[in-house]
């Protein structure tokens, strides 16, 4: 591994993954004993499947206070729950199959009215988690688009020009598809967010973002810049091939 201004490179997926669990584990005894709880955005994609497989095993689950931990999605393909395309469907096979979590500490995107109003709806949900106080997440788990893109923030689109709504629905043109996601307001006011980057197909976009590369207009994940918190790049060789 080699390290630099929390920038943090492994020799392949499964390594970058495992280092992942383990910061999950860290910080989540860590959260749990100053406050009780340990509050999660989780993303969807390929990436972090073998995290999500791995928090599931017993050598990490058994580590994992499940009663004390709350999970949510930095975002949803607007798409019954059972498709395959869900995100929530894929965590659920890799994770929530495998662990005893209390349902109540769940929390999905709704995807059984129309894109608008599941969107204030999950609003809703998390203003009256955080009891309209913070709203910080503890942890907060992205991934990286080729293009730039990280939940459902894609180039181009009016979800990026959001200031106030911490939820919102967003059409996406070049995958011709409703989604549902968090807004640059609610991600950086995470404590801590966790960019799980792998495969030699992102190598170009994370120099781009590393190296502070000026583009106009800027990428969407370029525009994560936390208020008070951490960001963290959790990257493989492959990824990491042009920094």
């Amino acid at each position: 591994m080699t390290t630099k201004n929390n920038i943090f490179i492994w020799k392949d997926t499964e390594a970058a993954s495992i280092a992942a669990a383990y910061f999950f584990v860290t910080e989540c005894h860590r959260c749990i004993a100053k406050k009780g709880k340990f509050v999660v955005a989780l993303s969807g994609g390929n990436t972090p499947k073998r995290l999500y497989q791995l928090l599931a095993s017993p050598e990490f689950s058994r580590n994992i206070p499940w009663n004390n931990i709350f999970l949510f999605w930095s975002d949803e393909r607007y798409v019954p729950q059972t498709d395959a395309d869900s995100n929530y469907r894929m965590v659920k096979e890799n994770l929530l199959d495998h662990i005893s979590i209390p349902l109540n500490n769940i929390f999905p995107m709704p995807v059984n009215s129309t894109p608008k109003e599941a969107a204030k709806e999950y609003e809703t949900t998390i203003r009256h988690f955080f009891k309209n106080k913070r709203n910080v997440f503890d942890w907060l788990l992205l991934g990286l688009g080729e293009d730039g893109h990280t939940a459902s923030l894609f180039a181009d689109t009016v979800i990026l020009k959001e200031k106030k709504r911490f939820i919102k629905e967003v059409w996406v043109k070049q995958k011709q598809t409703w989604r549902i996601s968090f807004t640059l307001p609610l991600i950086n006011k995470a404590t801590q967010i966790i960019f799980l980057v792998s495969g030699k197909e992102k190598a170009t976009v994370v120099a781009d973002i590393l190296t502070h590369k000026k583009k106009y207009p800027a990428l969407p994940s370029q525009l994560i810049k936390p208020v008070k918190g951490t960001i963290y790049w959790i990257l493989d060789e492959q990824s990491a091939a042009n920094i």
